[in-house]
């Protein structure tokens, strides 16, 4: 097994220039050597982010055309301080939690060049719509308890979600239709990421795993137009750049058009007539789009220069020991703890070293975490390693945590206890350990 051991002594050093917030806005906060226009660009950014789109036709026009159907109302309702979303309880409704959301793709896809979504509810299930458009329906989650139990007796009491659906507006699903919950990610560092050279990432890929460690990491490639490209966002691994996935989520989650995606119906389908025929909010003076070239611009620029939150606890006594178990339970062959970016036009994120323990590859995490299609090259078992930076602050973010793809994990070490496939060695390990050490080696996650 390959360790990624790194430098006490760098990280104390990576982490001065980071913010030092450990409060609500930890994960929103501008570099500070921006330059004054950088950081107007920022603040507007952020404003668009906050804000609440409407409806069309609408007398402010420069932030209507929510919808028809949609799942939120800002990019806010979903990354609350830009932090993670939550899955809903039990006795709530889907609709009633915004930063949770259902993805649908075939589960047999004919290939992996694109994702087609359900012939009538599109790609993503929208339990919300606007006046005179049926929303899609609802739904509720349905949690069951696990029981995982450690070698000296230790438990801890896992939950499973199942999907159950109240009501669906526009009829069935297709049969060959798959699901996959998913919460909000948190926005942290995306800037950075977006700028780690692909020769970076590709560097420890190793599909077919040839150095015979147990970790086969692979790229997400998307193909189109005899082209590919690397993913590196979303939990699949399945957009290219920052841009994009901003861009999407725009379109997909608050159905708004945008440069990529021009539709201002936004997910509908052709059976979803009365959604096609809602007016939209397409204007002349907002480059034709419902978010126009300039607001796209700046809200790419907010999510792009927040800064990462600084680590914590470099300081403390145990600090050192709790590092060497991570070390140890070889966390590092996939939460890879260094990145590097490359050129940039913001000083900020220009050719700079940073620490998101993340390689951003897909890994196979067992049929545990399993979700019902393939996203292009990922198969159902197969995610992104999530970034570890920030992690212990969602809660303080956000007011609630909510861990891996779906928020079934409501501590990091339920997350820690759902990880299998290449990761189940490491989970072994750390099932392993005494109390002080899972003590030691949980406090270490929360100070990244």
């Amino acid at each position: 097994m390959t360790r990624f051991l790194f430098s006490f002594g760098m990280m104390m050093l990576s982490s001065v220039s980071l913010s030092s917030y450990a409060d609500s806005h930890a994960y929103n906060q501008p570099f500070p050597s921006l330059s004054a226009e950088d950081k107007q660009a920022f603040y507007l950014g952020e404003s668009i982010f906050e804000r609440f789109w409407v409806p069309a036709p609408s007398s402010t026009t420069a932030s209507d055309g929510l919808g028809p159907l949609f799942n939120a109302r800002s990019c806010h309702s979903c990354h609350v301080n830009s932090g993670r979303g939550h899955a809903p309880k039990s006795d709530q409704l889907g609709s009633e939690v915004p930063s949770f959301f259902i993805r649908l793709a075939q589960k047999s896809p004919q290939d992996h060049k694109t994702l087609l979504g359900d012939e009538i509810y599109g790609r993503q299930f929208q339990p919300l719509s606007s006046t005179n458009t049926n929303s899609e329906g609802d739904y509720k989650v349905i949690w069951h308890e696990i029981v995982e139990t450690f070698p000296d007796g230790h438990q801890v009491t896992l939950r499973q979600p199942e999907l159950q659906w109240i009501r669906l507006n526009y009829g069935d699903f297709s049969p060959n239709t798959g699901f996959s919950m998913r919460v909000s990610p948190p926005l942290v560092g995306m800037g950075l990421l977006d700028l780690v050279p692909e020769s970076v990432i590709l560097e420890y890929a190793d599909p077919t795993d040839r150095n015979q460690d147990g970790i086969s990491g692979k790229a997400n490639w998307i193909i189109s137009d005899q082209s590919q490209r690397l993913g590196r966002f979303g939990h699949k691994a399945s957009v290219a750049t920052l841009n994009e996935q901003n861009q999407s989520a725009f379109n997909g989650d608050l159905g708004l058009s945008t440069e990529l995606f021009p539709y201002p119906s936004g997910d509908c389908t052709e059976a979803q007539a009365d959604c096609l025929r809602a007016p939209n909010g397409n204007s002349a003076h907002l480059d034709h789009l419902e978010v126009s070239h300039e607001q796209m611009a700046l809200l790419d620029s907010y999510v792009a220069l927040s800064m990462p939150p600084a680590m914590r606890n470099l300081n403390e006594p145990w600090f050192p020991e709790a590092k060497q178990i991570f070390d140890a339970l070889e966390c590092g062959s996939c939460h890879r703890p260094k990145l590097s970016t490359g050129p940039s036009q913001y000083t900020a994120l220009h050719r700079r070293d940073f620490y998101p323990f993340t390689d951003m590859l897909l890994h196979d995490m067992g049929p545990g975490l399993a979700n019902g299609f393939p996203v292009f090259s990922a198969s159902p078992t197969e995610w992104r390693t999530a970034p570890l930076w920030g992690i212990g602050l969602s809660e303080a973010v956000s007011g609630r945590n909510g861990f891996l793809h779906d928020g079934r994990a409501r501590t990091i070490e339920e997350a820690i206890l759902w990880h299998g496939g290449e990761a189940q060695a490491s989970k072994n390990a750390y099932k392993s350990l005494n109390a002080k050490q899972r003590t030691l080696f949980v406090r270490f996650l929360e100070s990244l």
